[in-house]
């Protein structure tokens, strides 16, 4: 790197911009060579200074004005066309000058000409000088908004780090229980997140909550929501009391349309009853090792934010066996819809739930999403998709017994 630094200096160099005089004496000495040009050509030939600045020579005192709007300032090309109208003029005085004779006819015409290609060479330089100037303000105006751009591009980016980082970097310790989550977001930040909660007593609550719509305001509003089910979570001492704390403090934060749908599933340590609440969040789908079938439940209450509780709703108890495995996700999965905008449906959920039930948790993850994406046939991902595996363990006996 040490080694580098010597060559990304002179690139930033080069790329400085020069200073304004040396853009101005460029510009002079441009315009100024079409009037050698035209001396060169009487000097060298019988040709009048008449025809000369009629002829070519008025041609490139109109390719250097035009080249001067490149540098997108007016000042260059007002000087590029006084500079031109100099040197018209200087031609025009010093053929009167040399001249012994009357100039009548033709010629006469001719300088007369020569005059009013001088005052047109001045109103085009006056006329560049304005494209310039509109030309410099949409540059300046592009650039400001590419800046903008790359800014918000790089606030998205801090977002989605920062959103990443608060989901949970490792799964819960529970003994007898091997839980895992995973989330890909549509956008560069996302409305859904998981999370795990310990209650006590090495009790945890298995969180997972979609907030409607996807983008950097849903993702705002998943980081209060999470800070909100943390904190109501290990306050109450229930989790239903929590679920309608938490749908109070949503109710005064969220706008009108915006609401969350919450499914909490609370494990404990070495027992094979677990606890699930859903507020508008569903199908929550237990796979059975068993026999390979799957049970499917619906939410318990409405979605969270939209209108206060009357009471506590009371979780759903469920008894998993060694193997049995309670499975969380978000629309995403189930509403992914494919080139004929069929979507992917909770059947097929299902279907691909008894497909990979056995696998170990990230395995089964995998083999859903792998489902999903190969129904979808390279639709772009519609929606933020996340998805939780509590899986209950296999017992020593069951082990020996397989």
């Amino acid at each position: 790197r040490v080694a580098r630094e010597p060559d990304e200096r002179r690139g930033s160099e080069r790329r400085t911009p020069l200073p304004a005089r040396w853009v101005y004496a460029n510009a002079v000495t441009e315009s100024a060579f079409p009037t050698v040009v035209g001396f060169a050509i009487v000097l060298t030939s019988d040709t009048s200074l008449d025809l000369v600045g009629l002829g070519p020579t008025s041609h490139l005192y109109a390719v250097f004005i035009v080249l001067s709007m490149l540098h997108v300032r007016a000042s260059v090309s007002l000087i590029a066309a006084g500079t031109a109208c100099l040197g018209l003029l200087v031609m025009l005085a010093t053929s009167v000058a040399t001249e012994v004779t009357v100039v009548t006819g033709s010629a006469a015409i001719n300088r007369s000409l020569e005059a009013l290609s001088a005052v047109f060479v001045l109103l085009a330089g006056v006329a560049a000088g304005l494209v310039a100037l509109r030309m410099r303000r949409y540059l300046e105006t592009a650039a400001s908004e590419a800046e903008r751009r790359i800014q918000a591009e790089r606030d998205l980016q801090a977002a989605a780090l920062i959103q990443q980082n608060l989901m949970p970097s490792e799964p819960p310790r529970v003994p007898g229980f091997e839980i895992v989550g995973w989330n890909r977001s549509a956008d560069e930040t996302g409305g859904d997140y998981y999370d795990w909660v310990e209650l006590g007593d090495g009790r945890f609550a298995i969180c997972v909550a979609d907030v409607t719509g996807h983008g950097l305001g849903p993702a705002m509003i998943t980081c209060f929501c999470r800070a909100y089910a943390r904190t109501a979570l290990r306050v109450e001492e229930r989790v239903s009391s929590a679920v309608q704390r938490l749908n109070e403090e949503l109710m005064n934060d969220l706008s009108s349309g915006r609401f969350v749908t919450f499914a909490s599933v609370v494990v404990t340590p070495d027992d094979d009853r677990v606890l699930s609440t859903s507020a508008g969040h569903g199908p929550l789908l237990v796979h059975r090792q068993s026999d390979g079938s799957v049970s499917e439940f619906g939410a318990d209450t409405l979605p969270l934010g939209i209108h206060e509780e009357d009471g506590e709703v009371s979780p759903i108890a469920h008894t998993l066996g060694d193997g049995d495995t309670f499975l969380i996700v978000t629309d995403g999965f189930f509403e992914w819809a494919d080139r004929n905008g069929k979507q992917f449906g909770t059947t097929r959920l299902k279907e691909s739930l008894k497909k990979y039930g056995r696998l170990p948790p990230g395995e089964l993850i995998a083999g859903l999403l792998g489902e999903v994406e190969a129904f979808s046939d390279g639709t772009p991902q519609p929606d933020d998709l996340t998805a939780v595996v509590i899986r209950r363990k296999l017992s020593e006996s069951t082990r020996a017994g397989s």
